[in-house]
């Protein structure tokens, strides 16, 4: 029974979410969204302008309906979970700001589920941050984001991130490449 109420829920809550028309494949397509939201969201080469997520990051995110479940355990600060896109993308400017670069390269283009109104995307990914003050970050990570159909296409409404430090020469062939999807 419980299993059936939880079934119905879900139905009706994707049903709802259908009635925009977002795209399944090509580059509006969630698969392609999520490498792109990597590699050209989160990128900083140097002398680039200040990080400012909202404007960065719009294309991604939907900033009049901040609402979410947004993790990742290398969040600076103490939170690593939060509930608005625009709180969570305002907590990275700081340490984006203080890189001379954010480099990123995709490893593994896992998963991809796409229905009418909802997707879920998983990729690897890997980093360098190059710091102002000489520091050199080098990580190795894994993500899934949670996409809804929105009038204005695909927009993250939940994501989970997870990334640990490696040396910098374990990822240094991957930066700047897409994984196998592209």
């Amino acid at each position: 029974m419980k299993t059936t109420f939880m079934t119905l829920a879900m139905l009706m809550a994707g049903s709802s979410l259908s009635a925009e028309t977002c795209a399944q494949s090509g580059p509006d397509s969630p698969a392609v969204l999520h490498a792109d939201w990597i590699m050209e969201g989160w990128e900083r080469r140097e002398g680039e302008p200040d990080f400012i997520f909202e404007e960065k990051m719009a294309r991604y995110c939907n900033l009049q309906d901040t609402r979410g479940v947004f993790y990742d355990n290398f969040a600076p600060g103490q939170t690593q979970l939060f509930g608005d896109a625009a709180v969570y993308g305002a907590n990275w400017e700081d340490l984006q700001n203080a890189a001379r670069s954010v480099l990123h390269g995709l490893t593994e283009a896992n998963e991809t589920l796409v229905g009418d109104g909802v997707a879920s995307t998983t990729l690897g990914f890997v980093g360098l941050i190059n710091r102002l003050d000489g520091e050199v970050i080098a990580f190795d990570g894994r993500s899934q984001l949670g996409w809804a159909c929105t009038g204005e296409g695909w927009k993250i409404r939940h994501e989970l991130n997870y990334a640990w430090i490696v040396e910098p020469q374990e990822i240094a062939d991957t930066l700047g490449q897409r994984g196998n999807r592209q």
